[in-house]
């Protein structure tokens, strides 16, 4: 597998020279390769979540640089991050970030945006990932009228819809309960069967502990203390 994401000396500072600053992360380094499942473990506070922020280009380092593929990300500017994380990445998050006023083919639909496909294009893209996941009978629902189980499978297909390279996911069994744990690494170990790298942050031992994980990165207070390979 060939070296996907390096990270080389990051730092990262919240309100820098004010009375509340924290430093969130110290002196990170680490190489995901193509392919690769990685775990980012440790207690709340850890940095996990800032560390996935920044690997998925939604925040930049104090210092230091992340390296994807040939470009230094850290170093762009915002309008080519977009673009980035556009093309490259599927986000799912820990609260799943739909919007539960609109319907499910809505909220899949939304990455998709802006975009040089006609609308026609946009929602044959997005229902075929929805059918995928068993939920074209339900495009037309709310979301807010989906169970937690439907709504992370709504969360996974938007992640999917634009096809991205890298799948980065926060905490996703945090709502669920240990069934829908189960499914949930069974739709990741297929979406990694099919090429995908996936990053997560968790501290749940159901996922880290898995026959998926490859790696498994654990912080504290913002350094990674120890690396955990299979």
């Amino acid at each position: 597998m060939s070296q996907l994401i390096i990270v080389e000396r990051l730092h990262k500072i919240y309100h820098r020279h004010q009375p509340d600053e924290m430093t969130a992360l110290q002196d990170i380094s680490l190489q995901i390769l193509a392919g690769e499942v990685v775990a980012l473990t440790g207690p709340s506070g850890s940095g996990k979540t800032t560390l996935l922020s920044l690997l998925g280009c939604m925040s930049r380092p104090t210092s230091g640089s992340i390296q994807l593929r040939d470009s230094n990300v850290a170093k762009l500017p915002e309008r080519f991050l977009a673009k980035i994380r556009r093309e490259t990445f599927g986000f799912v998050f820990q609260q799943y970030n739909l919007v539960r006023d609109l319907s499910v083919l809505e909220n899949v639909m939304l990455p998709l945006y802006p975009s040089d496909q006609s609308l026609r294009e946009i929602k044959k893209a997005a229902t075929a990932v929805l059918d995928q996941f068993e939920l074209a009978g339900m495009l037309k629902k709310k979301v807010k009228q989906l169970s937690g189980g439907e709504q992370q499978r709504v969360a996974i297909a938007r992640a999917l819809v634009a096809d991205p390279e890298i799948i980065i996911a926060d905490e996703p069994t945090a709502h669920l309960d240990s069934e829908l744990a189960q499914d949930l690494l069974q739709i990741l170990a297929v979406l990694n069967a099919a090429g995908k790298t996936i990053v997560i942050a968790t501290h749940d031992p159901s996922i880290y502990q898995s026959s998926l994980v490859q790696r498994r990165f654990d912080l504290r207070h913002g350094r990674i203390v120890e690396e955990h390979s299979r």
